[in-house]
């Protein structure tokens, strides 16, 4: 009995048998109806097929062209599916046949290696000179360049489908289509799209899909738009592409629109498609709409259950989204890691830390990568470095790999808590950096104002072959714009194209607006506005307006905030930023014009808040806060601390009072109920020596407080950080670590 190909080594062709047991057939399908062939169409196993192939190899069967392609196909295209295997059985076959070559190619096309299905093609082309691909062999050899993202190869096969006379073949066009949106060539599979002579249903969604997925919704729309002109009827996968545009457009009108177009052609509402247009509501800001759909589902699975979650939480409807997470069939952790994820987005990072909190309390479910990343966001968020320090812990007692985006979130959150040290130690101990680890660790450097340290970091990198993107280069000049490292900003920012290749963006103009608002060249900061290749958006206003603040240039401060309200009317820092510039000055009248301003628009300035961490449990603080129960003995220790700063020399900075109060009295207690001085007097009585006191601050920090926050360094001989909105300040001694420049 001959034995199974498995016996034999791998491209090794086998003779076949002598003449007088070798069956002949003139017709390819001579053997369709075989005992044999019928059994391989029966089988339910690989044991069972191969047990045929011994059979075949008795009886010669194996060595008709159609009989040895059935099996071929039977291992590589079946439910049994053994790739190689069926490379092996195809080794043995003296002379395949279009249709075998074809199998093995598609095979391949879909497998974990689609360069096998290139490399099939390509011996097809030339060891075979009877053979030639064909109009089924192209889509399968495209699909296989489309998982590679292999441009160049796409593209000579599309050149040689043409050489072949099959450029007008739909089926292969559409598979161009594909792969060209793949490589994310959208302008040339939009040309392969208007060559087709007759095009199909495929070939619309193919284009529709390719804009939507592309960010190109609105061609998507109008290409949607134009199918049902030319009398095409949508499907089920063109309405899944157009809702992904709608999406993308977060254009609520128009979603509406495609919900009832979805009706009106009588597509019927499958899982995947009504579980879409929930998505699409919930992202376009209708919860309540998403709400309606979702009650008339008549099929429900964990994605309809996490979106609505997801859309409640993001919205503020904390307590709406507890409900239906409480209603879930299934907790599961992606439905844990969606309401952690959507609190934490929101900005509600208290309610994201608890929700991880009674997670690992109930034992319901155990976090994954994605939990500890969002968790460790939230614990940035607040500075909550014993909850962010414990994760870590978790990481290295649960072994959980270090994927870059984990190692990129704890270097981001100890960073964001203050302990740059810990920041580096994550960094160096990684052995797989990629662009956005260095990054991360170059922000760490910027926001503690180690602008030279963010600089080295920059060409270690570089040496490490490490390509810089765009968030590289914002990180990197915050950093010379924290540290007033004026020329090397300059430098990094006109090499971004011509050296490194990256379009400067908004972000980075302005970061260099704030770079030279802060070094006081205000001129040099407008000019560089007014050459911006695109419209200037409300971050570069609110930078120049941050330096007028800075350098009381009311003038230029009234022109940049009148642009900024332009832009956002509802920007209440605007307002605020200019009544401080108008305050600092004198101008009480314009002051109260602002004020009444924003009264009348209905907006209110954003209350300063600083928190503190002490055993785990982040307090929060408000300006002129009594609400903690330890009131009393803060406010307690906030007299003795001014008793004390006084008596060593301190002067309250009245100039810091942005309120119209004459008695100097008045003046001095609106200074000591800040935030951030009650945070700094709660530290002092709930932390030993030893641990540093770190405060995190909402808004920036005003020159009193920091002050105060020097003084308290030295005489009480403790170590503050104070994270304002734009960076760290580590008081030691009596001396900050920005130098007084920020």
């Amino acid at each position: 009995m001959s034995m199974p190909i498995t016996s034999l080594p791998p491209h090794h062709r086998v003779s076949p048998p002598s003449p007088t047991t070798y069956i002949s057939a003139n017709k390819d399908r001579y053997f369709s109806n075989h005992p044999t062939i019928l059994l391989i169409n029966r089988s339910s196993n690989s044991k069972q097929l191969k047990q045929i192939h011994a059979q075949m190899l008795r009886n010669g069967l194996f060595y008709d062209p159609f009989s040895a392609s059935t099996l071929v196909s039977a291992f590589a295209l079946s439910s049994v599916q053994d790739i190689d295997y069926a490379h092996k059985l195809f080794d043995q076959i003296p002379q395949p046949n279009t249709y075998t070559w074809n199998t093995l190619i598609r095979a391949y096309s879909s497998s974990q290696t689609p360069i096998q299905s290139l490399l099939i093609f390509t011996q097809m082309i030339y060891q075979c000179n009877e053979v030639l691909p064909n109009k089924f062999t192209f889509p399968f050899v495209i699909k296989a360049a489309a998982e590679l993202l292999d441009r160049r190869v796409g593209e000579v096969v599309h050149g040689m489908v043409v050489k072949m006379s099959l450029g007008s073949d739909v089926f292969v066009l559409n598979s161009l289509i594909h792969f060209y949106e793949s490589c994310g060539c959208l302008d040339s599979a939009y040309k392969v799209f208007l060559n087709i002579p007759v095009r199909d249903v495929v070939s619309w969604n193919s284009m529709i899909t390719g804009f939507a997925q592309g960010d190109s919704p609105d061609e998507a729309l109008k290409l949607f738009h134009e199918m049902q002109r030319e009398g095409f009827r949508p499907d089920e996968v063109t309405m899944m592409s157009v809702l992904t545009a709608c999406t993308k457009k977060l254009d609520l009108e128009v979603g509406r629109w495609v919900h009832s177009n979805i009706e009106k052609n009588g597509i019927r509402g499958s899982l995947n498609l009504n579980n879409a247009l929930v998505d699409m509501y919930v992202k376009c800001g209708s919860v309540e709409d998403a709400q309606k759909l979702f009650d008339k589902m008549p099929e429900k699975d964990i994605v309809s259950w996490t979106t609505m979650l997801v859309g409640y939480a993001r919205s503020g409807h904390y307590v709406t989204a507890r409900r239906h997470f409480e209603s879930m069939p299934s907790q599961d952790i992606a439905a844990w890691n969606a309401l952690i994820s959507a609190c934490e987005q929101s900005g509600n990072a208290k309610e994201a830390l608890a929700i991880f909190n009674e997670l690992q309390v109930s034992n319901k479910a155990a976090p994954d990568g994605v939990t500890l990343v969002s968790t460790l966001s939230a614990c940035a968020q607040v500075g909550a470095m014993d909850m962010g320090g414990w994760i870590h812990v978790y990481i290295k007692k649960h072994k959980i790999k270090l994927t870059c985006h984990l190692i990129t979130s704890l270097i981001d959150m100890y960073s964001k808590c203050g302990d740059l040290n810990k920041a580096l130690e994550v960094f160096n101990s990684s052995d797989d950096k990629d662009v956005f680890v260095w990054s991360a660790m170059i922000a760490g450097f910027a926001m503690h104002g180690h602008g030279r340290d963010a600089i080295g970091l920059f060409k270690k990198m570089q040496e490490s072959n490490i390509k810089p993107n765009g968030v590289t280069f914002t990180n990197l000049l915050c950093a010379c714009s924290h540290t007033g490292l004026l020329q090397d900003g300059r430098d990094f920012f006109k090499k971004m194209e011509p050296v490194y290749g990256i379009t400067p963006g908004v972000k980075h103009y302005a970061c260099m607006v704030d770079m030279l608002g802060r070094a006081g060249h205000l001129e040099e900061a407008i000019s560089l506005i007014k050459s911006m290749p695109m419209p200037p958006l409300a971050s570069v206003y609110g930078a120049l307006l941050g330096a007028c603040k800075l350098h009381g240039n009311v003038e230029v401060a009234e022109q940049a905030s009148a642009r900024l309200l332009e832009l956002e009317p509802w920007n209440h820092g605007a307002y605020v930023l200019l009544s401080n510039i108008y305050a600092k000055s004198g101008k009480w009248d314009k002051v109260a014009n602002l004020r009444k301003q924003m009264k009348d628009v209905g907006l209110k300035k954003e209350p300063g808040c600083s928190s503190v961490e002490v055993n785990g449990t982040v307090h929060e603080f408000v300006v002129g806060d009594n609400t903690h129960a330890q009131s009393k003995l803060i406010y307690g220790k906030l007299n003795e601390v001014f008793e004390k700063l006084k008596s060593n020399g301190y002067e309250p900075n009245r100039s810091q009072v942005l309120q119209c109060v004459e008695e100097e009295d008045m003046q001095e207690q609106a200074l000591h109920l800040h935030s951030e001085k009650l945070a700094i007097a709660f530290g002092l009585i709930s932390l030993t020596k030893s641990q540093p006191i770190r405060v995190m601050k909402n808004l920036r920090v005003c020159r009193d407080c920091h002050n105060v926050a020097k003084m308290i360094s030295e005489v009480y001989d403790r170590e503050i950080l104070l994270r304002d909105r734009y960076r760290f300040h580590h008081f030691k001694a009596g001396d900050c670590s920005c130098k007084d420049y920020w």
